[in-house]
């Protein structure tokens, strides 16, 4: 029988439907959503919201208690991290310390998922995502008002990255209210950026320009903390959404890009009346079901963001023997009613007892071997975790050791800004900080460039980029490589 998969995208302005079996797409349907029912992917009136996945679901004739889920990328946070080396029962706390350290929201305010990940010799790599509690609490009641529970759950911009028909690729999708853009680099993609559009009514010149400023600084920031493999202009950009339906914005893009810009395909089949550029999305989630990890999906394609609170309770396997033995526990007794109405004879029933008696004293012995070796099984543990004591607290040495180094780049980088200059963002991959601004003139760049020099905490500065965008203004890009110790 095949496997039935229902899969609902959900984002500011509607409600997605895929319903699949096995590979084959055999209902579709987009239902829009009232302004106020959904803001920056947050759902604000439940009620309301889950009486329209009722009327979806109803609409296309599909009964469901469980389907899979497609979620907005906006406010999530994602990012690869790597850590010294550690045992597998060391990384989760190892993991938590590093988030609580890189990521600007409270780790209380989020749902972290994580998933392993090639990593350099003698250390560990971990994808890293982390969705606002608000965001999922509001839309797991909103799903359970609707009668429904999520089986899986994964972002956007992680979606589309599963489809890249290539190891490195760019990724753009285009909607109504925001834009995606991902970079896959050897199947991880990084960095992800999910943008809000000013407007829904923003012209297609105005949105354009905007999505090709944010691709070019988006490139831009991966080259330069990527110089041993920057992005060659034979890389592709894959596009979907909005955009893929628009050809000739699509040859300006690659025109002033210098990538080729092809639209995104579809791995499943699509019926000839389906636009597969709106569902590309939830024909993810329909592989993410069927096929968690494949030889083209990326390294984190299994990785389920379902926050642990909401996922089924695994059946115990105590619970699964519990049955049987009630069972044999009835039949023995049984028998032995039987036995006992049938035994006639005293000496027969003595007999019994003795041998019932030299049996459990067998058991008894028996139990003190199986004691006396889990005893010894224990103690091994006891010393092994003790050396993984050891190995965690070295681990935590090097940590606030970086920490202290980043401390002390960043203070030197504030520090040395003057009133003329206003920084956009500062951005740390070890070892280098890249630093985004912007300022009236090339003498003010230059001489705050001279004050990170007279810190003494950079062994080397590069201006990556210097252009005037107005009569009042002027972008720049550093690149600084702190002094070692």
């Amino acid at each position: 029988m095949a496997q039935k998969v229902v899969t609902l995208y959900l984002d500011d302005t509607s409600i997605r439907l895929v319903v699949a079996h096995e590979r084959r797409i055999k209902k579709w349907a987009d239902l829009p959503l009232e302004p106020g029912l959904v803001k920056n992917g947050v759902v604000l009136k439940e009620a309301e919201v889950a009486a329209k996945i009722r009327q979806l679901l109803k609409l296309r004739k599909v009964k469901a208690k469980k389907v899979i889920l497609g979620i907005s990328g906006l406010h999530c946070l994602t990012r690869p991290i790597i850590l010294p080396q550690l045992p597998k029962e060391m990384l989760e706390e190892a993991v938590r310390r590093e988030a609580k350290r890189v990521l600007p929201v409270a780790l209380e305010q989020l749902y972290l998922s994580w998933q392993s990940i090639p990593a350099p010799e003698q250390k560990t790599q971990v994808f890293l995502v982390a969705v606002p509690c608000k965001t999922a609490d509001a839309l797991f009641r909103t799903l359970r008002q609707a009668g429904l529970k999520a089986e899986l759950m994964d972002l956007k911009p992680l979606l589309l990255a599963r489809l890249a028909p290539e190891a490195t690729a760019i990724m753009v999708d285009v909607q109504a209210t925001e834009f995606d853009i991902v970079i896959m680099a050897d199947k991880v993609p990084q960095p992800i950026r999910t943008i809000a559009l000013p407007s829904q009514a923003l012209p297609w010149e105005e949105k354009l320009l905007m999505i090709k400023n944010d691709l070019a600084r988006t490139i831009q920031f991966y080259n330069s903390n990527n110089p041993e493999r920057p992005l060659a202009d034979t890389v592709p950009i894959f596009v979907s959404g909005d955009l893929a339906s628009k050809p000739e914005l699509c040859q300006s893009l690659s025109g002033e890009l210098g990538h080729p810009v092809l639209p995104l395909p579809s791995p499943l089949e699509c019926p000839e009346e389906m636009n597969p550029n709106l569902y590309l999305a939830n024909i993810s989630l329909v592989l993410k079901k069927l096929h968690p990890a494949g030889e083209t999906a990326p390294s984190i394609s299994s990785l389920n963001l379902l926050p642990a609170s909401y996922r089924p309770e695994p059946i115990s396997p105590a619970r699964v023997l519990a049955l049987p033995g009630v069972v044999v526990a009835l039949g023995l007794l049984f028998f032995l009613a039987v036995l006992i109405q049938n035994t006639s004879a005293e000496i027969a029933s003595l007999r019994r007892q003795l041998e019932s008696t030299d049996q459990l004293l067998q058991q008894k012995i028996e139990l003190k071997q199986s004691l006396s070796q889990r005893i010894a099984e224990l103690e091994k543990k006891i010393a092994e975790a003790q050396a993984s004591g050891d190995s965690l607290a070295a681990a935590v040495a090097t940590l606030e050791k970086q920490h202290g180094a980043v401390n002390g780049d960043l203070k030197a980088t504030v520090g040395s800004l003057s009133s003329a200059i206003t920084l956009s963002s500062i951005a740390q991959a070890n070892p280098t900080l890249t630093i985004e601004g912007s300022a009236p003139s090339g003498e003010d760049i230059l001489a705050y460039l001279k004050e990170l020099e007279a810190s003494g905490q950079f062994s080397h500065i590069t201006i990556a980029s210097m252009k005037r965008v107005d009569e009042e203004r002027m972008d720049f890009v550093l690149i600084l490589s702190p002094r070692g110790e």
